[in-house]
C-alpha cells in the first residue's frame, strides 16, 4: 500500500520550474505546429516544443 502524505510533505516539495540563465524568468514549454508544403502539393505539419522566456518571446510571437 502507498504511504500517505501529509499536507506539510506536499507543501515542502520543490516546484519543477526551470529559469532562464540570461533573464531569470521561468521558461514555458510551448508547442508550435508549423505547416510545410511538400513536393506533391499537400501540406505536412511539423510539431516542435520550444522553451520560451522573456528573452526570446519576440522571436516567436513577433
Amino acid at each position: 500500500m502507498a504511504k500517505r502524505q501529509s499536507f506539510a510533505d506536499k507543501a515542502s516539495k520543490k516546484k519543477h520550474t526551470i529559469e532562464c540563465p540570461v533573464c531569470n524568468t521561468p521558461i514555458t514549454s510551448t508547442m508550435f505546429i508549423i505547416p510545410t508544403p511538400t513536393e506533391g502539393g499537400s501540406i505536412k505539419y511539423k510539431r516542435s516544443i520550444i522553451g520560451i522566456c522573456k528573452c526570446n518571446h519576440k522571436q516567436y510571437y513577433g
